[in-house]
């Protein structure tokens, strides 16, 4: 029988998990099987690189596909590619200090729903106690004090209450927990919080708030990384990992229920609650996120045209999915427009005050940006496949924000860069806006063309390196980085920037087509999500992600599907505003559009003409 081997691993907070395994095992699987972000973003098949570990120990020799993607420093330091690793004996792991960085989508609340009414209320009653000689059964005794209530109570709650109740005692006074004026949900000596959840399912990150629907309140906010990244970046990724494994889809929605599982237990341990206390959920994200919650069948989105298996309102009860809630708990999945535009889109809109008049362009841009364009109240849509670019992944230096990370990049009075690197240690890694920012500087400072080859002979104030892998730029030296490994910019990460940048203005382009409007027609152009918070509108219209509107015209509302998703929970009203808008809106699929491969493109360049000229 083959001996196991002991395997340390060390994550980037120094907590240490020990593991056996036996010899020939791959690295990426071992640390992914026992629970943690091996990093990376193509789920462990070897072509993004980003799966760097640091070891001590038994592997294989170092292969010349690692060789390409890894610096002499990093080799040196003990780094390699973790999916390219076979176990060969006792081994320490020490996993990237980039893994496990957490969202901050709840920070960017910024519109709340006003007049809306509660969704709960308490009423106190009065019941007879049991007669000896004649007695009427409890459940009929309640049901006449709450009249004309409906009794929906769990068998534990009748339970507990049958204990208070015994012949010959008087009368009982309880509380009762009504819904929406009619639906009694909970009866008890002492009053209950009743608590709802609105929950935005992000490709990268998942953002969940727990409100008091006694009084509407904001009770506690919930951010994790959305852990089936591991799995793959990007939602095809996760498509295919589901129709390439049995078990895939299995795997991908208990990852999901243990993340989502975790953000309600630590809201509740904030404020003192229980998972009973929980009565109802609210869920938006793209059709891929809510197929993967649901256990669906996710292959409809594998090739175009891209369908799933329902695009409407879906409410479940929550504890058949394995979310720890109350019993009587209903999951409710706001309405989908059509192929990856999703219930998160759905949810932005409802926060917009100005969705019916004016002529707007609504742009989410994430893994997987959605694209609204709405003239007076008629509205289109389409999905741009941005990729995990403006999320961090797939460049060489890329992370998503969090301590360490270069969050700004600007150029000096002497035309040489200058960055901004969040808390107080070196640099780790740059994060997507900042990568917008930086590419525009390497325009304005001619380190790239227009076509955004790296452009040696014209940049006197940028640090270009050209041996090695080709022509690269350099942004700190080794003394000023974490690893002690100089943090650089190359050719691949300029091409994943402009795809990703190229995909979001083709989708703009072709619904202003659509429409029959040019972008000179339009009064606002809104950046939802936690990415669009941070993004220099300037430097976003620069490098041609956005069309040159006017700077005023843009305008950050950052978290809107989770506060969209917020008000559905709340509002009854949202809630069919949300059913209504989901009906009424035009999905493109660029996919197939005529023009979408030219326009495509086109916007992959940048235009040197924008360096000079703005909209007047």
């Amino acid at each position: 029988m083959a001996e196991e081997i002991r395997i340390i691993i060390i994550t980037p907070d120094g907590q240490q998990t020990s593991c056996w395994t036996l010899e020939g095992k791959n690295l990426w699987e071992l640390i992914a099987s026992n629970g943690m972000d091996p990093g990376g973003s193509c789920g462990g098949k070897g072509t993004c690189g980003k799966c760097k570990v640091r070891i001590a120990g038994q592997v294989n020799d170092i292969s010349d596909t690692e060789r390409m993607q890894l610096l002499p420093e990093e080799i040196k330091a003990g780094t390699r590619i973790a999916c390219n690793c076979t176990v060969k004996g006792p081994l320490t792991v020490y996993l990237d200090y980039a893994n496990n960085l957490p969202s901050k989508k709840g920070v960017f609340l910024r519109l709340h729903p006003q007049n809306l009414k509660p969704q709960v209320q308490y009423r106190t009653i009065l019941i007879p106690g049991m007669e000896k000689t004649h007695p009427i059964p409890l459940h009929e005794r309640l049901s006449s004090a709450l009249s004309p209530c409906r009794l929906d109570i769990t068998v534990d709650n009748l339970n507990q209450l049958a204990m208070l109740d015994r012949a010959g005692r008087p009368a009982l006074e309880l509380y009762a927990l009504i819904f929406n004026e009619n639906s009694v949900k909970y009866i008890g000596r002492h009053k209950e919080k009743a608590y709802g959840v609105a929950i935005d399912l992000g490709t990268t990150s998942l953002f969940a708030a727990l409100l008091d629907l006694e009084n509407s309140e904001t009770a506690a906010l919930a951010n994790k990384s959305n852990m089936q990244r591991i799995y793959g970046a990007d939602v095809i990724s996760r498509v295919n990992y589901c129709l390439e494994n049995p078990e895939g889809l299995e795997v991908l929605q208990r990852i999901l229920i243990n993340n989502l599982n975790m953000m309600l237990e630590e809201m509740l341990q904030q404020v003192k609650a229980s998972a009973r206390n929980i009565y109802r959920l609210t869920v938006v994200g793209n059709p891929v996120m809510l197929h993967l919650l649901m256990g669906l069948n996710p292959s409809g989105f594998a090739s175009a045209p891209y369908a799933g298996l329902f695009t409407g309102e879906i409410a479940y009860p929550a504890m058949e999915l394995g979310l720890n809630v109350n019993a009587h708990a209903e999951i409710l999945l706001l309405p989908q427009v059509g192929g990856f535009v999703g219930a998160d889109t759905i949810a932005c809109l409802l926060t917009l005050p100005d969705r019916h008049s004016g002529c707007f362009c609504l742009v989410d841009i994430g893994t997987n940006g959605e694209v609204i364009l709405s003239r007076q109240g008629k509205m289109w849509a389409a999905s741009a496949a941005a990729g995990p670019a403006f999320e961090g992944g797939n460049l060489s230096n890329g992370m998503r924000a969090g301590s360490g990370v270069i969050d700004k990049v600007r150029l000096n009075d002497d035309s040489k860069l200058e960055f901004n690197v969040l808390g107080d240690g070196p640099a780790k890694g740059i994060c997507g806006s900042a990568t917008i920012d930086l590419v525009a500087c390497l325009l304005k400072a001619s380190g790239i063309d227009a076509n955004g080859t790296i452009n040696p002979e014209n940049a006197s104030s940028i640090t270009i390196e050209t041996e090695g892998n080709g022509a690269q730029i350099k942004l700190l030296e080794e003394n000023e980085t974490f690893n002690a490994v100089p943090m650089v910019f190359k050719q691949e990460d300029i091409r994943q920037v402009q795809l990703a940048k190229g995909a979001i203005r083709t989708a703009m382009d072709i619904l202003l087509k659509e429409a029959g409007l040019v972008y000179a027609d339009l009064d606002r152009i809104y950046l939802a999500g936690a990415f669009g918070n941070f993004l220099d509108p300037e430097n976003s219209i620069l490098i041609g992600m956005l069309p040159p509107v006017k700077l005023d015209r843009i305008k950050n509302i950052g978290n809107a599907a989770g506060q969209g998703a917020i008000h559905a929970l709340l509002s009854a009203a949202k809630e069919k505003e949300a059913r209504q808008m989901s009906g009424q809106i035009s999905y493109i699929e660029l996919a197939t559009h005529p023009n979408f491969q030219e326009m495509f493109l086109n916007n992959l360049n940048f235009s040197p003409a924008l360096l000079h000229k703005k909209e007047n």
